[in-house]
């Protein structure tokens, strides 16, 4: 990935090379002064956007189109995992919501952490995430558990997410090409899901991203993030320009995160 920027008139602008045959370009308009990653969460979810547009467009070129549509909320069944700067953000804009979604919100989010709890997976849930993060073996067992309960995303409102624009990572680059039948049959074998190849892997790298450098990568279930919501802003967050923070970013997903 080739990255080039220009500042013109508080507009930042951006010309990426993904691969040898597909470029993009695209602007975005962050934030002055020093400011951490999640203060450009928004314009790291603009410039993704564009990129998922980009290579779904070169995707389409060889026959492959996403079977995902409006509507369709199959996915939003599945355990999310977001990364720490994410579930700030998301605790930030839910609790700057009008008082009856907040309420909405805050009430499905306390459900679902008394299902995980009357099924014994509250526990197992954190403690993967904080010591196993990187057993896939057990990732894949928490998953099917967390899908046998089906629970909806607390997002989620009549079939549609309630915070489109700010939808973490991992759901803007979970696309697939196979029929919705076999996304309802997760985790059985004759049910094969056949994901969209995408070049890099944005998720992954904002978890394990701390603002300046590669970390360690870390999860948060979307589940508990107000459980922990207080022990969040205790992670550092190293500060830049918007425009450094970003190329350090797109950086970092090219270097580690590159598919």
């Amino acid at each position: 990935m080739k990255i080039n920027t220009s500042n013109r008139n508080g507009h930042l602008e951006l010309a990426i090379e993904l691969t040898e045959t597909n470029s993009l370009s695209c602007a975005v308009t962050p934030p002055d002064g020093k400011v951490s990653f999640v203060d450009i969460l928004p314009e790291i979810y603009t410039i993704y956007t564009t990129v998922l547009e980009s290579t779904l467009a070169e995707q389409s070129t060889k026959g492959v189109v996403p079977s995902c549509s409006n509507g369709c909320d199959i996915c939003c069944y599945q355990l999310i995992t977001v990364s720490i700067h994410e579930a700030i953000l998301l605790a930030y804009i839910v609790d700057n919501l009008d008082s009856a979604e907040k309420e909405r919100l805050k009430t499905s989010f306390a459900n679902i952490l008394i299902t995980l709890e009357k099924n014994n997976l509250l526990k197992d849930l954190i403690d993967f995430h904080t010591n196993h993060f990187g057993d896939k073996e057990l990732i894949s067992s928490i998953q099917k558990e967390y899908w046998n309960l089906k629970l909806s995303c607390p997002f989620l409102l009549d079939n549609s997410c309630s915070i489109y624009p700010y939808r973490p990572l991992i759901c803007r680059q979970y696309l697939v090409s196979s029929d919705p039948v076999c996304c309802k049959g997760s985790f059985k074998n004759d049910h094969l899901v056949t994901r969209i190849p995408l070049t890099h892997d944005f998720a992954s790298a904002a978890a394990s991203f701390d603002g300046e450098e590669a970390i360690t990568t870390r999860g948060i279930p979307l589940p508990i993030i107000f459980l922990i919501d207080g022990l969040l802003n205790y992670f550092p967050r190293p500060k830049a320009s918007a425009e450094e923070m970003i190329t350090r970013f797109l950086k970092h997903v090219d270097e580690h995160f590159k598919k």
